[in-house]
């Protein structure tokens, strides 16, 4: 894929779970696993969600049936239960790749993908909007973390997307 405006956007995904995975990681793990009246339950389960998301639209892009991803997310699901802040983050770093290895296969990011959706059925998605909508979704839920975090008394970190352009 070339240098597309789309794999910039994914870039920052990427750079920003990463900033809030290492702010994670300089606090206690209480914070992380402490069970909040939130959104979600805990920290911990913002970050699994997001990553459980992340690997169905990815499925999704690659043209897996929705069957096989769910295979794929119950597969991985165990080993992210109890993980720790510094597990989940080579499990986010292995992802990572498995969506670069995915954009160098791609030669057209506008292209039409059609996918079998359980509830909606037949769909079809612009490449380059599912990968927007995968940072979109990743950007809403790292706001649930920064609000959990204030919640627990503790700043979050600044992950706007100029933030990253000013890198």
């Amino acid at each position: 894929m070339e240098n597309h405006r789309t794999k910039t956007l994914y870039d920052y995904h990427v750079w920003a779970n990463q900033q809030v995975i290492e702010h994670l990681e300089q606090m206690p793990e209480k914070i992380y696993k402490e069970t909040l009246k939130s959104v979600f339950p805990s920290i911990h389960d913002v970050l699994v969600h997001l990553y459980i998301v992340d690997i169905i639209w990815l499925g999704t892009m690659k043209g897996k049936s929705s069957q096989e991803t769910m295979k794929e997310v119950e597969r991985r699901k165990p080993e992210l239960s109890g993980a720790a802040i510094e597990e989940l983050e080579v499990f986010y770093e292995e992802l990572s790749k498995e969506f670069y290895d995915f954009f160098s296969e791609q030669k057209d990011l506008e292209r039409v993908i059609v996918a079998e959706h359980p509830k909606y059925g037949r769909c079809e998605f612009v490449l380059a909007d599912l990968i927007q909508h995968v940072v979109n979704h990743g950007t809403y839920h790292r706001g649930n973390v920064s609000a959990m975090l204030h919640q627990q008394g503790e700043r979050g970190v600044p992950t706007d997307y100029v933030f990253f352009l000013l890198e």
